[in-house]
C-alpha cells in the first residue's frame, strides 16, 4: 500500500514534506492520534503510518475535532491549530513514512499484540536508516522481544505516553536490555521535547510502574464488582482513596473497556515462567470473569458506547453505607501501596519518582509512599494485611513486599525527598542540570524552592566534574509562575510583613549571589510562559556577564505585580532597565519599556524579549535543549570558562527570525511616546478614563487606550510606588550604584509599606479566588 496525505491546513494537502517528518508515529488509533498532535504542537513535522486510509481518516477527524476544541477554550489561535495540522503527514506506507533525511525517532503505538508488534518492528528495521531510534508505546509486552527482531537492539527503547498523550504531561522511558545510554539519553529528550514530565524507569521488566499501579486498582474494582458490591460505592471508594474526581470503573469506561484486560492478560501471562512480572505477581493480575464477560459483550456490540461499568442509571445513584465505602477504599488503597513498595523493591524505579509519577500521571494530590506517611505505616499494614488474606481465601496471589515488612516493623515514615529541584549530570558528567519540576504549582517559588536552589547551584559549583551549569524548568507551558501567593496572604493576613521581607531578602541573595554572579559558567533555558519572579530568575541570568539565556518560541514575560497591589520584589525594577541599556544602549527605551511591562502587567513577545537584549538566542523549543549542549561543549571545549560575545556568535546557532513585526515596532513606537512624559501617572489614568483625547490614530490610538486603561485598571499605589523604584533606581544605576544597595533602599523603605496597604491584599486575594480585584480608586497624585 502507498497511499499518503498530508493534513495541510485544510486536511487536504500534502503541506509537510516527509524530508521534514523527525518522529513518525505507527498505529493511528487512539493513543497515536493524540501522540501525533503533542509532537505537532510542539513544533515536530510527525508521521501518522497506519494499514489503511480509512484509519487515517479517522484519526485526522479526531484530531480536528481535539484542535477544535482547543480553539474554543482559546489554547489555539485558528492560524496555530492550521499549522499544528499542517505539521502532520499521513500515510500507509513503510518505504515513504521510514526514508525522509530528518527521521530520528519512530514510535509504535499499534495494538497490545505481540505478534503485530514484532511484524511492525521488522519492518521498520527494514525501512528506516540505520541511527533511527525505535520505540514502543506498549503498556504490557517485553520490549526486549521487540529489540531481538531488528538488527539494531541498541536502538530499541520504551517510550510509554499516558492517555490522553496531548493532554497528560507524564512519561515513562526505558531501554531494553541492550539499549545504549545514546538512545536512552534520546527517549529521556523527545518525551520532554513533547512536553513530558519523563521518568526514568530502571529495569527492562515489562509494565514500567505506573501501569503496574493503575491495572492493580482497575483489578480490584472489577473484582469488588465480581464479589457483588454495588456500583456508587465502588466508585466513591476509589475516589475517597487517592482523591480522585472519577471512579476506577468510571475510568475504565473513558479510556476503553478492551485496555484494562489486554493489560491484564499480558502482566499474568504464565506461557513463560521465568518472566520476571510472572515470577513477582503470579496469578494476582488475572482479570476476572465478569470483566471477560463483559469484553466479550463489547466486542458484539454495534453500538460500543452502550457496554459500561457504570451505565448511566447507576451514575446518578449516590453511596449509602459509609462503613462500606471506607473497606473498599481501604482495599484500593492496599492494592496501590502493594504495587508501588514492590516496584521499588525490584529495581524498577526508585521511591521518590513512584510519587512524581504519580502525581503527574494520575493527577493525585499525593503519591502512594506520602499518603502511607499521613496515614502511618500501622494501619498501611492493617490494611494490606486484611487484603492480603482476603486473596488467599479466593485462591489470588497477593505479594505483600518484604520491604513493606520491614519499613513497618521499624514504624518509621518512608525516607521521601521530595525535592521541588531536579538535578541531573550529563555528558559524562561534565554538565549538571539544574531544573524547577513542580508542576502541580506551575513551577512556582517559594522558600523550600529558593533552599533547594541555594544547595543545588553550590553543590554543582564546588564539585569537581562539572564544568558548566544549565538551569532549566520541568516542560510544562509555564516557565515559572513567579511566588507563591497563598503564602503572601497568610503572611498578611497574620500581619508578618517582617516575614515576607526576610523571605524577599533571602530569595534575592540565592538568585543574585548563588544561581547568578558566581562559580561556573551558566546557561539558562526560559521555555515557555514567565510570571512575576520567573521574570526576575530570567533576569537575573541575564544580567550575569557569565551566563548565557536561551528563549524559545513558547516563551513570554509578564510582571503582574501592580495588578496585585505589590511591586516586582525579586529586584525587577532594577534589573529590567538594566538589561535593555546594556542590551541596545537606549536609555530612554529602557525605562520606557519597564514602566509599561511593570505599570500595565503586558507581555512581552520572544521576539521583543530577544531585540531588547533579554536574552541570546531565540530558538524552536523543540531545539532547545540541542542548543544548550552545544553550547554547553564549547564552554567545556574552552576550559570551563564563559564564552565572549565574538564566541558565542561564532558557534553559527541557527535561530529563529527575531525581527520585529510591525505591531511590535508600532508597540515599542507608542510605549516610548507614552511611558517619557514628565506627567507619566496623571496623562495614563486621564487617558485610561477617558478624561483626555490621545493623540494617535487608527491601530496606534487603540493599543495606547488599551495600554493605558491596563494601568488604570491596576493598584493606583502600586502603580505610583513602582514608577519611582524604576525611575530612581535607574539613575542610581547610571550613577554608578550597585545592584545590592540599590536592592537594599527598596527593601528597607519601600517593601513592608507596600503590604500593609489594602490593595496589596486585595489583589493577591482576587488572583487566588479569580475575579477582579476592586482596588481603592483615589488616587495618590
Amino acid at each position: 500500500m502507498s497511499g499518503e496525505k498530508g493534513l495541510g491546513t485544510n486536511g487536504a494537502g500534502p503541506g509537510l514534506a516527509w524530508d521534514e517528518v523527525e518522529v513518525l508515529i505507527v498505529g493511528a488509533g487512539t493513543m497515536g492520534a493524540s501522540l501525533a498532535q503533542a509532537y505537532a504542537q510542539s513544533g515536530f513535522g510527525v508521521g501518522l503510518l497506519d494499514v489503511s486510509d480509512e484509519i487515517l481518516d479517522r484519526a485526522r477527524r479526531v484530531i480536528d475535532k481535539e484542535l477544535a476544541s482547543a480553539r474554543k477554550n482559546g489554547l489555539f489561535s485558528d492560524a496555530q491549530a492550521a499549522e499544528i495540522r499542517g505539521r502532520i503527514r499521513t500515510s500507509t506506507s513503510y518505504a515513504e513514512a521510514c526514508r525522509g533525511k530528518a527521521l530520528k525517532l519512530v514510535i509504535e503505538t499499534a495494538t497490545e499484540n505481540m505478534e503485530v508488534k514484532k511484524r511492525i518492528f521488522r519492518q521498520l528495521d527494514e525501512f528506516c536508516p540505520p541511527g533511527v531510534i525505535l520505540a514502543t508505546n506498549s503498556s504490557s509486552l517485553d520490549i526486549n522481544s521487540l529489540a531481538r527482531q531488528t538488527a539494531r537492539p541498541d536502538k530499541v527503547v520504551w517510550m510509554h505516553f499516558f492517555y490522553l498523550p496531548h493532554k497528560n504531561r507524564a512519561g515513562e522511558y526505558a531501554g531494553s536490555e541492550s539499549a545504549s545510554p545514546e538512545s536512552l539519553e534520546a527517549a529521556a529528550k523527545y518525551m520532554k521535547m513533547a512536553g513530558k514530565i519523563a521518568t526514568p524507569i530502571l529495569s527492562s521488566r515489562k509494565g514500567g510502574a505506573a501501569d503496574l499501579i493503575f491495572v492493580s486498582l482497575l483489578l480490584e474494582a472489577a473484582r469488588m464488582v465480581t464479589e457483588g458490591m454495588d456500583i456508587p460505592s465502588i466508585e466513591q471508594g476509589g475516589r475517597e482513596a487517592f482523591g480522585l474526581p472519577l471512579g476506577f470503573l468510571g475510568l475504565m469506561d473513558a479510556t476503553g473497556i478492551p485496555l484494562g484486560i489486554y493489560t491484564m492478560y499480558s502482566f499474568s501471562d504464565a506461557s513463560n515462567p521465568d518472566d520476571p512480572l510472572f515470577r513477582a505477581y503470579g496469578n494476582f493480575f488475572s482479570p476476572p470473569e465478569c470483566y471477560e464477560a463483559l469484553l466479550k459483550n463489547y466486542l458484539a456490540a454495534t453500538d460500543k458506547s452502550s457496554v459500561r461499568w457504570v451505565p448511566p442509571e447507576e451514575a446518578k445513584k449516590t453511596a449509602g453505607d459509609k462503613e462500606l465505602v471506607t473497606r473498599l477504599r481501604d482495599r484500593f488503597r492496599a492494592a496501590g501501596f502493594m504495587t508501588a513498595v514492590e516496584c521499588v523493591e525490584a529495581g524498577v524505579i526508585t521511591l521518590d519518582d513512584v510519587d512524581r509519577l504519580c502525581r503527574n500521571a494520575f493527577l493525585w494530590r499525593e503519591g502512594p509512599f506520602a499518603l502511607m506517611n499521613r496515614i502511618g505505616m500501622g494501619e498501611v499494614m492493617r490494611i494490606v494485611s486484611e487484603r492480603a488474606e482476603l486473596s488467599r481465601t479466593q485462591g489470588i496471589d497477593f505479594p505483600v513486599p518484604r520491604r513493606l515488612v520491614s519499613q513497618a516493623k521499624k514504624k518509621e515514615p518512608w525516607p521521601l525527598d521530595p525535592s521541588p529541584v531536579v538535578v541531573h549530570l550529563e555528558g559524562d558528567g561534565k554538565i549538571a542540570r539544574i531544573m524547577i519540576s513542580n508542576p502541580q504549582t506551575a513551577n512556582a517559588l517559594d522558600n523550600r524552592v529558593f533552599e533547594d536552589l541555594k544547595s543545588a547551584f553550590r553543590k554543582a559549583n564546588q564539585q569537581d566534574g562539572p564544568q558548566v551549569l544549565i538551569f532549566d524548568s520541568a516542560p510544562i507551558k509555564t516557565f515559572i509562575a513567579g511566588a507563591n501567593v497563598p503564602a503572601f496572604i497568610q503572611n498578611i493576613n497574620r500581619g508578618n510583613f517582617q516575614g515576607i521581607k526576610d523571605d524577599t531578602a533571602k530569595w534575592q541573595d540565592v538568585i543574585f549571589h548563588g544561581m547568578t554572579g558566581v562559580g561556573k559558567p551558566k546557561i539558562a533555558i526560559v521555555d515557555g510562559a514567565a510570571f512575576g519572579g520567573g521574570v526576575e530568575v530570567a533576569l537575573a541570568f541575564a544580567l550575569d556577564p557569565d551566563s548565557v539565556v536561551v528563549i524559545t518560541d513558547r516563551t513570554s514575560y509578564s510582571l503582574p505585580e501592580t495588578k496585585l497591589g505589590i511591586f516586582p520584589g525579586l529586584r525587577g525594577t532594577l534589573t529590567l532597565p538594566q538589561v535593555i541599556f546594556k542590551g541596545t544602549g537606549d536609555a530612554e527605551l529602557a525605562v520606557a519599556f519597564s514602566r509599561y511591562l511593570i505599570l500595565s502587567g503586558g507581555t512581552a513577545s520572544p521576539r521583543l524579549i530577544k531585540h531588547l537584549g533579554l536574552a541570546d538566542f531565540l530558538v524552536p523549543a523543540r531545539r532547545r535543549d540541542d542548543v544548550a549542549a552545544k553550547l554547553a561543549r564549547a564552554i567545556i571545549d574552552h576550559g570551563g570558562k564563559p564564552l565572549s560575545r565574538a564566541e558565542l556568535a561564532s558557534l553559527e546557532i541557527e535561530e529563529l527570525p527575531d525581527g520585529l513585526t510591525p505591531e511590535e515596532k508600532a508597540e515599542l513606537r507608542i510605549v516610548k511616546d507614552l511611558f517619557l512624559r514628565k506627567d507619566l501617572l496623571p496623562t495614563l489614568y486621564a487617558y485610561g478614563r477617558g478624561q483626555a483625547e490621545i493623540f494617535f490614530s487608527g491601530e496606534d490610538k487603540a493599543l495606547a487606550e488599551r495600554i493605558a486603561r491596563r494601568v488604570a485598571n491596576n493598584s493606583p499605589h502600586a502603580v505610583q510606588v513602582t514608577e519611582g523604584l524604576i525611575s530612581q533606581g535607574f539613575a542610581g544605576f547610571l550613577k554608578g550604584k550597585s545592584q545590592d544597595e540599590l536592592a537594599k533602599r527598596e527593601l528597607d523603605y519601600y517593601l513592608v509599606p507596600t503590604f500593609e496597604h489594602p490593595d496589596a491584599l486585595e489583589g493577591l486575594t482576587a488572583l487566588v479566588e479569580r475575579r477582579f480585584p476592586e482596588f481603592n480608586r483615589m488616587l495618590p497624585f
